[in-house]
């Protein structure tokens, strides 16, 4: 081989060798700023999700009402929280109601939910109560629970019979 073959033979590795160290730190660097940007938005996915639990759950309703067991309209009258709303529920739900006494009430509360979410969110709010007073379990939202990859912001409660209830305010996209 002559010098100059040679010579365009280092050239041409030589080249490689750098070519391939600036594309890793590119695609290093990249993957990297993707990283802390996706992390950055789930940040201010959750604090989203906060507000919006905290401005649903602050919210009165109009006499929100439900059906007792007898099938009677019970009225609560004006000022009632969707908060206090939704303890009585899961509450009322564990002593033997079912979704359907609070159905009017639930979709009410979801429009109100819908109303504070902006796209491309969709919001799902869930209730459970366990302990003494029994298990229940309450789910207003599109399907039957929300989506593995989602938001959320929840708030604990204990009642005065030693029961844990809680609210969750579940955000995803669509």
């Amino acid at each position: 081989m002559n010098n100059a073959g040679q010579s365009a033979l280092f050239d041409a590795f030589l080249f490689f060798v750098i070519a391939l160290v600036a594309s890793a730190t590119v695609l290093g660097y990249t993957s990297l700023s993707l990283a802390e940007d996706e992390g950055a938005a789930r940040a201010e996915a959750l604090a989203y999700a906060e507000d919006v639990r905290v401005a649903l759950l602050r919210t009165t309703l109009d006499d929100p009402w439900y059906l007792d067991g007898a099938g009677e309209r019970v009225s609560l009258g004006d000022g009632v929280t969707v908060e206090r709303f939704l303890l009585d529920e899961i509450q009322l739900l564990a002593r033997g109601l079912t979704p359907g006494n609070f159905a009017e009430a639930n979709a009410l509360i979801l429009g109100r939910a819908n109303s504070l979410v902006r796209p491309p969110f969709e919001v799902g709010i869930e209730g459970s109560l366990s302990g003494s007073a029994g298990m229940a379990t309450v789910w207003l939202g599109s399907g039957t629970a929300p989506p593995s990859d989602r938001f959320t912001s929840s708030w604990t409660y204990e009642t005065v019979d030693g029961s844990t209830a809680t609210i969750e305010v579940h955000l995803w996209w669509t």
